[in-house]
């Protein structure tokens, strides 16, 4: 039986010691040093830095790119900006004390067109907020209090309702 031509085949990751799951500890390393999806190339110079075959390292960087890819889609595996992460960059302070922010970045912090941040100072670390990183950090925070099956709003109408002695829906 042929797979269709647009199906993606998923592969395991190799087994625990083997130079094949080398490689998918190297790009997975990459992946979070950077705050984006590990580049080929960086994951084949480190593997055959470490005196890997290249074509076992293009290879499985394949395999561990599809099971990454699809890891993500599923939530399981924040790792761009659309997701509010990006890795370390170099920036320069101009003399009058602006910074230009890359666009990858603007983007990670979910900032806005209005373009306003909330600034503050944390041990010498300069940190910017925009409000759409803060909204979405105060829902993932409440996700916690509330149940899969919970629907919050029919939860605060009910109150209300009781609140006004109304009974039933309308």
């Amino acid at each position: 039986m042929e797979t269709p031509k647009n199906t993606r085949v998923l592969y395991p990751m190799p087994g625990e010691g083997t130079r094949t799951r080398r490689v998918w500890e190297i790009a997975d390393a990459v992946t979070r040093e950077t705050g984006h999806r590990a580049a080929r190339r960086d994951v084949v110079e480190r593997f055959v830095a470490e005196n890997g075959n290249p074509n076992t390292a293009n290879t499985q960087y394949q395999h561990w790119k599809a099971a990454f890819d699809t890891r993500r889609r599923s939530g399981e595996t924040p790792a761009g900006p659309e997701d509010g992460h990006v890795g370390p960059q170099a920036l320069k302070v101009a003399a009058d004390g602006r910074v230009a922010i890359p666009q990858p970045m603007r983007a990670a912090m979910f900032l806005g067109e209005d373009g306003h941040v909330t600034a503050r100072v944390v041990d010498g670390e300069l940190r910017l907020l925009a409000r759409g990183a803060a909204i979405r950090r105060m829902q993932n925070e409440a996700k916690a209090y509330k149940s899969p099956d919970e629907s919050v709003v029919d939860e605060f109408l009910r109150d209300r309702r009781a609140l006004w002695g109304e009974r039933g829906e309308q």
